[in-house]
């Protein structure tokens, strides 16, 4: 069985309208490896064309690949690829091999029995942690587990004596104090969606009835409440000064912690208060992962050296932020290695989609774009300040409208903060069939539709504050990046067809909208207003793909993007990070940097 050779080299040069490019790769063998690993130079060089045919900026004309290796005549790929199969792999191994054409096309492939290259593959992937943080929720894990842990990404610090309070609250809330001008907006919007509700009709032809609020409100006003046992649910005086995920629910109000969640309407937390700073907010983000990953995954810091993080990022990112980020992954926590993702582009892979227009509900904000074959469209992302959170907000204030019988509650406590959105996922719907009064534990009415489609009507969200639509903005620049910008608005427009696809295949993320029915509702709404000239055949609204939650879709498309044969030309090592810095993430991250 032959050796490979000390050392491999492939030099690939492409042709694209803008000049040349050339590229070399060295390819180091393990001592006792096959010829057939020449596999992954192919597999490089395939990934490296793929890549780069899916850049806006760019398309292939042609391409020249020549092969080097010690001891063999420059042998071509077809000559490697057979010599591989008569004298390196035996009978019940198997390999892949791919031949470039000048067109950089796929035109056969050998195929031999190898399921052990499969099985280190699934070796490589449980040291790989899909890390994917939200304003509520932080979803972590390897990249072979099923689902992720899902923990509130929320950390609990004991404040000094005399030190300034702080405490970030469960559900957003309004700075300021709410007057009667918004509340009279809400009643309008109010009014106007259950006039919308009225003229609706049932799956069997009826037309939706409804029972007026103030009808229900006389009923729960009967209500009596019922005193029970202690369940055993007691408040906790911690023993070490930080507390992080769900148990920072337990902590007694009384003492002396300051509570902070490092994201917010899906970026980071930055604020004038205390631990508002960029420096605490990732110092927070670097407590919090490393914990949950040393006590939920069972990996303690010093061994983090042997694994590689792939992070989530939002679609509309800041650049100075992604680049603090990568050397949080990589200098403070201690990853081998990391990339960054989307979480629009991740949602794709985890769909199985090609291209989608993306709407991501999260719980403090919603966000849409445009991806197309793994890139995003830079001019087709927005994200909008509201979310499920906000929409916990507008179904407390119908309650309370009704006469909600738990009259102390109050959204500013932990504890009723968490039962408003229990009370919302379990009984919130977009159900037209269901009309007239439902008996709970209390009495609702139409409220439980009413406020999902205050995703409709932003003007009910108003409890908690206004809303700013963001879009991506160009960079300020960045001393260690000197790179324009400009030359990528010629590339940006978005073309006629690319309409059509996009609104022919929404699908729908995050958990703030997780209600029955509302693709329904949505395809109905989109139906109507979609100009003429681009209306597709079909229009699919997807919220639920492969029995994926649609909470979770981003998470398992990162997770499965991590384990693809082009994922290593994406990772970004330690030493080569902290000698390059942030050049790095233009040449290699899988979006327009």
């Amino acid at each position: 069985m032959s050796e490979v050779p000390n050392i491999c080299r492939i030099h690939a040069t492409t042709l694209f309208p803008g000049g040349m490019r050339s590229v070399v790769w060295q390819f180091l063998p393990i001592k006792g490896h096959h010829v057939s690993s020449i596999d992954v130079l192919f597999w490089r060089v395939w990934s490296h064309f793929r890549f780069y045919l899916h850049k806006p900026t760019m398309s292939l004309m042609k391409a020249k690949l020549t092969f080097w290796i010690p001891g063999h005549a420059n042998p071509s790929g077809s000559e490697l690829a057979d010599q591989a199969a008569k004298e390196a792999v035996p009978p019940e191994e198997s390999l892949v091999v791919m031949f470039l054409d000048p067109k950089v096309l796929a035109n056969s492939r050998k195929t031999y029995n190898r399921p052990a290259l499969k099985r280190t593959q699934q070796i490589q992937a449980q040291t790989i942690i899909i890390i994917h943080p939200g304003s509520l929720n932080l979803r972590i894990g390897r990249a072979t587990d099923l689902n992720p842990h899902t923990i509130l990404h929320v950390i609990a610090r004991k404040r000094l004596y005399g030190g300034p309070i702080h405490r970030d609250p469960f559900l957003p809330m309004q700075g300021i104090k709410v007057n009667d001008m918004i509340l009279q907006e809400m009643e309008e919007c109010r009014l106007q969606v259950s006039h919308t509700l009225q003229s609706c009709l049932q799956s069997d032809g009826h037309r939706r009835y409804a029972t007026p609020p103030q009808q229900i409100a006389a009923f729960n006003r009967r209500a009596h409440p019922v005193k029970l046992s202690d369940s055993g649910g007691e408040w906790i005086k911690p023993e070490e000064n930080i507390v992080v995920g769900d148990e920072v629910l337990t902590i007694n109000p009384n003492l002396d912690y300051n509570i902070h969640f490092p994201f917010k309407r899906g970026d980071l937390n930055i604020h004038d208060g205390p631990g508002g700073s960029l420096t605490a907010v990732l110092a927070n983000l670097e407590t919090i992962w490393t914990r949950v990953i040393h006590y939920q995954l069972g990996i303690p810091p010093w061994d983090l050296k042997h694994y590689r993080a792939v992070l989530v990022i939002p679609d509309i990112y800041n650049r100075q932020y992604l680049k603090e980020l990568t050397t949080l992954l990589l200098c403070k926590i201690g990853f081998g290695g990391c990339f960054l993702l989307q979480d629009h582009v991740a949602a794709t892979f985890g769909a199985g989609l090609g291209y989608a227009c993306v709407i991501d509900v999260g719980d403090q904000k919603t966000s849409v774009s445009c991806v197309e074959d793994g890139i995003s469209h830079r001019n087709t992302r927005v994200r909008m300040e509201y979310g499920g959170g906000d929409i916990t907000q507008a179904f407390h204030w119908l309650l309370q409208k009704c006469a909600f019988p738990y009259k102390s509650c109050s959204p500013d406590n932990k504890l009723d903060a968490m039962l408003l959105r229990k009370l919302k996922e379990n009984f919130c719907h977009v159900n037209l069939n269901i009309c007239g009064s439902q008996e709970k534990s209390f009495i609702v009415g139409d409220e439980c539709i009413v406020a999902p489609l205050s995703l409709f009507q932003p003007e009910l969200l108003g409890l908690s504050g206004p809303k700013v639509l963001q879009v991506q903005k160009l960079s300020t620049g960045d001393p260690e990046d000197p790179h324009d910008d400009s030359y990528l608005r010629e590339t940006s427009v978005t073309t006629e067809e690319l309409k059509r696809k996009m609104y022919g295949c929404i699908l729908v993320i995050g958990g703030g909208m997780k209600f029955t029915g509302i693709g329904t509702w949505l395809q109905n709404r989109i139906s109507l207003q979609i100009p003429y000239m681009y209306r597709a055949e079909q229009l699919d609204i997807i919220t639920n793909t492969k029995e994926i939650d649609q909470e979770m879709t981003a998470w398992k498309g990162a997770a499965i993007m991590s384990c693809l044969e082009s994922a290593p030309e994406l990772w970004i090592y330690t030493p080569e990070w902290e000698k390059n810095g942030v050049k790095l993430l233009r040449e290699r991250a899988p979006f327009m940097w």
